[in-house]
């Protein structure tokens, strides 16, 4: 199996029909689904129940665990040589999506974790024809990699065994950011790149500002933790203080 495809789900049925509609709409076709159902109370169950495609394995949990042990546990079933993330609520845009990120690692090898641009969707469904694109390469990805997450999560596609040795999915009572998290342990195993075109439509969130500011101080801990790793730390934690307090 070449890629695995991880899915954290939880009461988006008619949403998560669409990310699966452009899963099968991809160019490349040597790759396994791995959902997990995290306590769902909608019909989210029954959606899956429709598809008889072998190659998509269910996991499904009676009680919702939340979204890192979710993610966690997707990447332990997975076998596939690369992981591909889709959250329920995106879709891929680029029916060569897997295709091009498999090429590249295939010709890379000291790449571990390749990602691309997206779309904004409103809550309303309204799309933004804007690109939204992140740094291109390894050196341009780390210098910011403190600033911000320079990874779109439904856009990345990684070594399965460089983040397994990078730890995966680490769990802790904030339960958010662990994407970010893991993007910043596999940046010390290997190299980056972003592709400068878009692969997603995203599905905009609607966080609060009390959500925001948990968002930056995880990340204030995150990059303390690696800032010996990537450059411009005190820029990184002036910045973010002062987004704190705005």
């Amino acid at each position: 199996m070449k890629v695995s495809i991880n899915i954290l789900t939880k009461n988006r049925a008619l949403l998560l029909k669409q990310a699966l509609l452009s899963i099968a709409g991809q160019s490349f076709t040597d790759f396994e689904v791995i959902v997990v159902n995290d306590g769902s109370t909608d019909e989210t169950g029954q959606v899956l129940q429709g598809y008889k495609d072998a190659r998509i394995q269910v996991i499904a949990h009676q009680k919702s665990v939340g979204i890192t042990k979710s993610r966690q546990e997707a990447l332990v079933a997975s076998s596939g040589e690369y992981i591909a993330i889709l959250d329920d609520d995106d879709e891929w845009v680029d029916k060569d999506k897997l295709a091009t990120q498999v090429k590249y690692l295939d010709e890379h090898k000291g790449c571990v974790l390749v990602g691309g641009g997206r779309v904004n969707v409103s809550s309303q469904g309204y799309k933004d024809t804007r690109m939204h694109l992140r740094p291109k390469t390894d050196a341009e990805i780390r210098r910011t990699m403190l600033v911000r997450n320079n990874f779109f999560t439904s856009t990345v596609m990684f070594s399965r065994v460089a983040a397994v040795r990078a730890g995966g999915f680490l769990s802790d009572a904030d339960d958010f950011a662990e994407d970010y998290d893991l993007w910043l342990r596999l940046g010390k195993l290997g190299q980056m790149y972003n592709f400068p075109q878009v692969f997603t439509a995203y599905r905009v969130p609607n966080y609060n500002k009390v959500k925001n500011k948990a968002f930056l101080r995880k990340q204030l801990r995150l990059i303390k933790r690696d800032k010996g790793s990537y450059p411009l730390y005190y820029l990184a934690v002036i910045l973010l203080r002062l987004r704190l307090f705005l």
